[in-house]
């Protein structure tokens, strides 16, 4: 009895301790997969480690945005990498870096129009200048490249042969792809805003675009660092996109490693930040958020790789509720 009772009690089997071992590691790695692919968790803790006493300013009218449209898939569409507002045509142009490709999209997220980049190359942020022309961010070329998109909703192809282009060696080649990403255009200066990723981030003003539209040439463009208005950015931010407020003129700069959208004035300082974790939020979380931009109405709109859309809509603050704004 007492050698039967000590086999029962004793160590299982090595097969089981090693499929107990196997089924935890298995759950582990999908814990962590599930962290990384839809909380950032590892955004999350560079933040905290870079930023152990950071505090972001009052949230400001950021986060009083209203999800419309949360995580909406774009069929057939992979790798989106910036977005703008074409206010004379009324509707939206998004980019993807693979392949290079120029999307025309209504506020619905609808896809209206295709072009084909040929001989683009690493397509990250676009500009929407005005009069038919466009500027896109190729990163690893380090340049823009301005080219005049045909009218219509057609489909068509647009040669990098066709386009002007401003080589921006502002900084070494950099192999871990971490150049200019994010384009705005700010039509009430004629100033092009471009924002260098990473290592270190930086923002440069270009002027001169009005000009570049009637001759195509760049002789009038000036380039300016902006980058001291970043001063009061978290360590931790990347900067994945930027763009203009219409009517104050303040920069909304994106972060995709910092899960947020801040709000910047013209004198650096903060006016707002809307965070985009969806852990505290009423939105999904955002896989890798890379372009941004506001319609004239204030109307927000995000993408996040690899083919997701947001809109959100500003609300007006009465005494007895918020309601979206008209």
């Amino acid at each position: 009895m007492t050698v039967a009772s000590t086999r029962t009690i004793g160590k299982p089997p090595r097969w089981r301790r090693v499929l107990h071992w196997l089924v935890g590691l298995s759950l582990a790695l999908g814990l962590l997969y599930i962290g990384i692919r839809h909380y950032h968790v590892e955004h999350r803790l560079t933040a905290w480690w870079q930023d152990p006493k950071a505090e972001d300013a009052s949230p400001g009218q950021l986060q009083a945005y209203v999800t419309e449209i949360d995580a909406l898939p774009l069929p057939g569409v992979l790798n989106l990498s910036g977005l703008a507002w074409d206010d004379e045509a009324g509707h939206l142009v998004a980019v993807l870096n693979k392949p290079p490709t120029l999307l025309v999209l209504d506020r619905d997220g609808n896809q209206l129009a295709t072009y084909r980049l040929r001989d683009f190359h690493d397509t990250e942020g676009i500009a929407a200048l005005g009069e038919g022309w466009f500027a896109v961010a190729e990163e690893r070329r380090a340049q823009l490249a301005f080219f005049h998109a045909p009218a219509g909703r057609g489909n068509g192809e647009i040669d990098h042969a066709d386009a002007v282009i401003l080589n921006l060696d502002l900084h070494p080649s950099d192999p871990l792809n971490k150049g200019f990403e994010g384009l705005a255009y700010d039509p009430n200066a004629d100033v092009l805003f471009v924002v260098r990723e990473d290592s270190p981030v930086r923002l440069y003003e270009i002027a001169g675009l009005a000009a570049l539209r009637r001759t195509g040439s760049m002789q009038a463009l000036r380039i300016r660092d902006r980058s001291s208005l970043l001063a009061n950015l978290r360590p931790s931010d990347d900067l994945s996109s930027v763009e203009v407020d219409p009517h104050s003129g303040h920069l909304l700069l994106l972060s995709e490693r910092g899960q947020r959208l801040t709000e910047v004035r013209r004198d650096g300082s903060v006016a707002g930040v809307r965070h985009f974790g969806g852990v505290l939020g009423e939105e999904t979380p955002m896989p890798r958020p890379e372009g941004v931009t506001m319609a004239p109405d204030r109307s927000l709109f995000v993408v996040s790789e690899p083919n997701l859309f947001y809109r959100f809509a500003p609300v007006t603050m009465t005494s007895d509720h918020v309601k979206a704004a008209p």
